[in-house]
């Protein structure tokens, strides 16, 4: 079991190094950098967002009610509360505590859920990593995307300048919207509520620059990396021990509260073992904030993966 535990991570730590590597050779400038972020934010995360979104609701799994109202509190409800923690208690501002909730609450279920739940779970796994994705993709990321345009509107006010809280919002709503990764995901929902069949045609164009998502995303995530010196401080590791030792803890409780049955139960609580999303790491470069903290809590997590996720997968096994 280890054995085959750390044979499905190594690809995922071998191109976050591929991409530290190659950003520490200065393979890439900082606008290629930028274009690389451009290609995973707005056209091939948003593609596979929409159709896993359109297959999942064509397709749902029977009898996970339990399953989707726990992977729901486990991601959105630890987002809201380390989001609380972050501004009452560390005093970070808005775009700083909306990156740091989404470091601790946002797994990497698309990219690493795939293939370490398909050789624990088979096919069905795949399609509980699915659900999980849509489910953060419908909440965190639109909300994560919202709050930083709020701090953004903030940041460029001229000082002394008042402007109502509901502007705020307003204005912010108004450009996340824009953002494919907020609006694709309501397209696809809209879609399926409505009942319409997308035709195999498009569901394959998308499919095709979508796939590209994973192994971009993390090349990125560690050329991004590279451009930062990883800091190693409280906060940081509060960070690590938060994602990679509290988020799975709860959700060890949600399955127990809401009586989540087998083996969903064993997928929510591995679920939230997988490191931190390169969404949040994405992200701060194009908001200027948070970002080698981000970068810190990436690789960081991505590091202690190697030692929780074996130990995860073998206490839950005897569930």
């Amino acid at each position: 079991m280890l054995v085959s535990s750390f044979s499905v991570l190594l690809p995922v730590l071998f191109v976050l190094v591929l991409g530290y590597w190659a950003g520490r050779s200065k393979k890439f400038d900082a606008d290629q950098v930028k274009g690389i972020n451009e290609l995973v934010l707005d056209f091939a995360l948003p593609a596979i967002m929409f159709v896993g979104i359109v297959k999942t609701a064509s397709y749902p799994p029977a009898g996970e009610g339990p399953f989707v109202v726990a992977v729901t509190f486990a991601l959105l409800g630890f987002y809201l509360a380390v989001l609380t923690f972050s501004l009452l208690v560390l005093r970070r501002s808005l775009g700083e505590a909306a990156l740091q909730s989404c470091l601790l609450s946002f797994p990497s279920v698309a990219f690493m859920g795939i293939p370490i739940f398909k050789g624990l779970f088979g096919d069905s796994g795949v399609l509980s990593v699915t659900t999980a994705t849509v489910i953060a993709n419908l909440t965190i990321a639109p909300l994560t995307v919202v709050l930083l345009e709020m701090h953004a509107q903030r940041a460029g006010r001229a000082e002394g300048e008042a402007t109502a809280f509901v502007t705020d919002i307003v204005k912010a709503l108004k450009s996340s919207i824009a953002e494919p990764v907020v609006w694709a995901p309501l397209a696809a929902i809209a879609i399926a509520l409505s009942g319409l069949h997308v035709p195999e045609a498009i569901d394959n164009m998308l499919t095709l620059i979508g796939s590209t998502t994973s192994g971009v995303s993390l090349f990125a995530a560690g050329l991004i990396i590279a451009a930062y010196k990883v800091r190693f401080s409280a906060e940081v590791a509060g960070n690590v021990v938060a994602k990679m030792v509290a988020q799975p803890l709860f959700a060890v409780l949600l399955v127990a509260l809401l009586s989540v049955r087998e083996p969903l139960a064993r997928e929510t609580i591995l679920m939230c073992a997988i490191p931190s999303s390169a969404f949040a790491v994405l992200l701060a470069p194009r908001y200027g904030a948070y970002e080698t903290e981000s970068a810190s809590t990436l690789v960081l997590t991505s590091f202690a993966m190697i030692a929780v996720m074996p130990i995860a997968i073998m206490v839950t096994g005897g569930m």
